[in-house]
């Protein structure tokens, strides 16, 4: 069974990219995306149930990924919040995505492949969606 992903992204470029790939490589189904908090907090309140996996940009256009992490705060059992971030080397910045609720957080330029591996496995264990310990 496909993981249904919720992507949150607000290059369009980089978006279509990422589910590109994360479609193709790691054999997820992208429910759903948003590029702004605004957006993302909405399409969330209207489809709780419609995702396993939230995959936020830290830095949007308008708004904030932290915005949305925290609004994930009371998310169901086995839905996952993955922060993509070019600034995931910052100890700090990874401390406080954490404690907004993040499962992990991972760098665009240097761990997508990670970050596709993780998804790929879950999608061909055909196994519920469980996140591993934060890499953060």
């Amino acid at each position: 069974m496909a993981l249904k992903v919720f992507l949150v992204e607000d290059s369009a470029a980089q978006r279509a990219y990422l589910a590109q790939t994360l479609m193709t490589e790691a054999k997820v189904d992208i429910v759903g995306t948003a590029e702004t908090e605004h957006q993302a907090i909405d399409w969330l309140d209207h489809n709780a149930d419609r995702w396993d996996v939230a995959l936020v940009d830290l830095f949007l256009g308008e708004g904030t990924g932290a915005g949305v992490i925290q609004h994930c705060h009371d998310r169901r059992p086995g839905q996952s919040v993955l922060v993509m971030t070019n600034h995931a080397q910052n100890d700090a910045l990874l401390h406080h995505c954490k404690e907004l609720g993040a499962d992990a957080v991972y760098h665009k330029a240097t761990e997508l492949h990670e970050l596709v591996a993780l998804l790929q496995r879950s999608t061909h264990q055909n196994a519920p969606w469980r996140p591993e310990p934060s890499t953060a």
